[in-house]
């Protein structure tokens, strides 16, 4: 498995089709060569962009908002990924306290947080590393009304981990 720093998740059967179309929207970003990597669970693809990720979260929510709300058929959700480390406990714990040192929101003490956790193909439980990267940092937790969300991808022996926002990862509403 590659590095990456985009997870994809669609449809089931659906992963080229998805494929397709994130590379299509990469592309009008100005990344010609995107590297996409299937990972064995359906729905979910892996990503290495040159571009900033959140370019292109940006480009599809102005696409589908914007532009036309059926520009976007496949791709479901979009994140970000800003590290991305083998998959143990204590290199999850670091990264994610490097990544909040120099992420601007992170830095306020009254923002509020919460830990996402999505596992694939790992034995890790997710009350053994949440403990761990909670009692890291002193802000205040909330699972509803947070300010900002450390997102951790594991996926096997990799894990990409992302401090985000409302306004950082896509996802595809349909009103059908």
């Amino acid at each position: 498995m590659m590095n990456f720093n985009l997870i994809v998740s669609t449809a089931r059967s659906y992963e080229r089709q998805a494929e397709c179309e994130l590379w299509f929207n990469l592309l009008a970003i100005g990344d010609e060569n995107p590297i996409f990597t299937q990972t064995g669970n359906p729905g979910l693809i892996l990503a290495q962009t040159d571009c900033e990720p959140r370019k292109l979260i940006k480009h599809l929510k102005e696409s589908v908002e914007v532009h036309d709300p059926n520009s976007v058929n496949f791709l479901q959700k979009i994140y970000p990924i800003d590290v991305v480390v083998p998959t143990e406990i204590d290199l999850i714990r670091q990264a994610t306290i490097d990544l909040a040192a120099n992420h601007p929101i992170a830095k306020d003490s009254n923002s509020k947080f919460r830990i996402t956790i999505r596992k694939r193909q790992t034995r890790l439980k997710t009350n053994e590393i949440i403990p761990v990267i909670a009692e890291s940092f002193s802000n205040p937790v909330s699972l509803k009304d947070f300010d900002w969300n450390i997102q951790i991808e594991i996926i096997g022996e990799k894990t990409g981990i992302s401090i985000l926002t409302d306004h950082d990862y896509f996802k595809l509403v349909n009103e059908n």
